[in-house]
């Protein structure tokens, strides 16, 4: 009897339709991860966004700047507050342009390497002539965009900083809080 009932198990399992169906097609190719130096884990990208308020004045040449280390290949986005609209920052992405009565031309720039930035002011009249609105406290973000993300991500509108946050998943609390003092 114990041998009837072994043969039925062993039938009865090999009878068993398999919990596996037909192969579906291969799925697209993964992204290759980014070597480190040395045979070290690749990058750690912690913190992109920066945030800080600056005084533009003759004392610092209308100019500020700071060391900051970028991979060849990084880009660096600098972003001014232009103005709040119902208690949100509206925020350009520089350079930027104000134009004054006479054909006056102030602008708002900026240039890195890899190794330093600066954001500055010029304008083709005397910016000590500046109001303090101008000039003073301004907000600005710095975003550090590594290559890969614009390699990836081609159409996205590097202007647009709640894209580029998007794109880099970021929000607000991920923004540093830096001193340019």
């Amino acid at each position: 009897m114990k041998k009837i009932l072994y043969l039925l198990a062993f039938v009865l399992v090999l009878s068993l339709p398999a919990c596996e169906g037909p192969e579906g097609p291969q799925g697209p190719p993964g992204l290759d991860g980014v070597d480190g130096e040395d045979g070290e884990d690749g990058i750690e990208v912690l913190n992109l966004v920066f945030e800080g308020v600056v005084t533009f004045s003759e004392e610092n040449d209308f100019a500020i700047g700071s060391q900051f280390e970028l991979g060849q290949g990084d880009n660096l986005l600098v972003f001014l507050e232009w103005a709040q609209a119902e208690g949100n920052s509206l925020w350009r992405h520089l350079p930027q342009n104000v134009f004054f009565d006479e054909g006056a031309i102030l602008t708002y720039n900026y240039q890195y390497t890899t190794t330093f930035f600066n954001v500055f002011m010029q304008g083709n009249f005397d910016l000590t002539q500046l109001e303090p609105e101008w000039t003073d406290n301004q907000r600005i973000r710095i975003v550090l965009l590594p290559g890969f993300f614009v390699d990836e991500n081609a159409r996205v509108d590097l202007s647009d900083f709640d894209a580029v946050m998007e794109l880099i998943g970021k929000d607000e609390s991920d923004i540093v809080r830096i001193d340019f003092d």
